[in-house]
């Protein structure tokens, strides 16, 4: 064993990441450097990028199941190998639909970091 994390303990990371994030930005905080627009457009920007980069994940997800069918490596839980077909069927069309929405998704947090950018902090305001 390399000492390399796995595939599958990179994405846990990665949710866990996004848990941690969302108990960071629960209230404004500035022990959690969460107090400033500027906070929000670098949060907004890297939810961004996190999000055009997992179709990507999924077409290599995809791609290993594949190969693996290719080579005769999959079996169906039930026993009945007829189901096999139906069942990778239906994970192709649940990981394009995935990358789709993925996609979706970052056009639309663009978006958002975009109108994020022209705000400032106006000194004297309150944070709520």
């Amino acid at each position: 064993m390399s000492g390399k994390p796995t595939a599958a303990a990179l994405a846990h990371t990665a949710a866990e990441a996004v848990r941690s994030l969302n108990h960071a930005t629960l209230r404004p905080d500035a022990e959690a450097e969460f107090e400033l627009p500027g906070d929000a457009y670098a949060i907004v920007g890297a939810l961004s990028e996190l999000a055009i980069r997992l179709p990507q994940a999924m077409g290599q997800v995809q791609a290993l199941i594949d190969h693996l069918d290719r080579a005769g490596r999959l079996r169906h839980d039930s026993g009945n190998p007829a189901r096999l077909p139906g069942t990778l069927a239906a994970l192709r069309g649940a990981l394009a639909w995935s990358a789709e929405n993925a996609e979706l998704l970052h056009a639309s947090l663009s978006d958002a970091h975009s109108a994020l950018s022209p705000l400032g902090y106006a000194e004297g305001g309150e944070v709520p």
